[in-house]
């Protein structure tokens, strides 16, 4: 299954630091991305990855292109070094615990003796991560071997597309709040708290290797893995985190994009791959609701 930590650690850190410049696009990848259309407005659905190793495209030329041609450019949170600082005041506010409630109170003894192990292992102040609810300590935990490997938040698809709007002076617009992101996560039950905890324990000792893998499924457009990866098992295994992550959020989101759509023009909408996928994404959202909505693929090599 796609790794529970990993899709956490995506979510929770798109705005997370500081700006970066956008990596250069050279057409070599094809992530997936929609159009939808009614008579005078046109809406492009891109699925992003939030966390990326520096120095790769964000995207192909057709979603190069599709932002080149847009007039308002959408993401999931604001993007600014302000937006950033306020993220991290929220984490601080709402990922601590205190000091009657430690992180082994949520572990078994065996348990703790792991996450010690661990922490040695991975250069973790196990100190500080004892003042951390069990959300923000998996987080924690998760991304540190991911920026060993070479990931880098600052370095997430959707900080270059905000980088290229900002740029070109184009409108941005964002789905929510860091506050209402945060929230999130800060909500989730103790119970799904510490499942996530002692998932996290366990999937950290194996490194990035399922987190390549949806790389991969990201940069070629495979959408069926990707359905699989972050979707399919997120709703089968973890049904709580699946409503608070898509099911609630889309529906929300879908209505926003409505609105866009009685309206006129071109928006470009850069959202996590997973809201665009499965029955509760918001391609088929739209569908039911009468839109048509295409995929856009890349262009046939020219024949010689």
């Amino acid at each position: 299954m796609f790794r529970l930590a990993a899709l956490f650690a995506a979510f929770a850190l798109a705005a997370s630091s500081a700006c970066a410049r956008p990596a250069a696009n050279d057409g070599t990848i094809h992530p997936l991305l929609y159009v939808a259309r009614d008579a005078d407005s046109t809406l492009y659905l891109f699925g992003t990855v939030h966390i990326r190793r520096p120095n790769t495209p964000w995207g192909g030329p057709e979603a190069q292109a599709a932002l080149n041609e847009a007039d308002e450019v959408w993401t999931e949170l604001p993007i600014s070094e302000e937006d950033d600082a306020h993220t991290q005041q929220l984490v601080m506010q709402q990922g601590m615990s205190d000091a009657a409630h430690p992180l082994a109170s949520y572990l078994t003894d065996a348990e703790n003796q792991r996450l010690d192990a661990l922490t040695q292992r991975l250069g973790v102040d196990g100190a500080a991560l004892q003042r951390m609810k069990p959300w923000l300590a998996s987080i924690t935990l998760s991304f540190v071997p991911m920026m060993q490997a070479g990931y880098d938040p600052s370095s997430g698809v959707d900080r270059s597309i905000d980088d290229v709007a900002d740029a070109a002076h184009k409108r941005r617009s964002a789905f929510e709040t860091a506050d209402e992101q945060i929230g999130f996560l800060a909500n989730l039950s103790p119970a799904l708290q510490r499942e996530m905890l002692v998932e996290t324990i366990d999937e950290t000792e194996g490194g990035t290797a399922e987190l390549d893998q949806l790389t991969a499924a990201w940069e070629r457009g495979d959408a069926n893995a990707l359905q699989r990866l972050v979707v399919d098992d997120t709703r089968r295994q973890y049904p709580e985190l699946y409503d608070v992550l898509f099911v609630q959020r889309n529906a929300v989101w879908v209505e926003r994009l409505m609105q866009e759509l009685h309206g006129s023009g071109v928006d470009f909408v850069a959202v996590g791959t997973g809201h665009l996928l499965g029955h509760d994404g918001l391609v088929e959202q739209l569908r039911r609701r009468g839109v048509h909505v295409e995929r856009v693929r890349p262009a046939a090599p020219a024949s010689h």
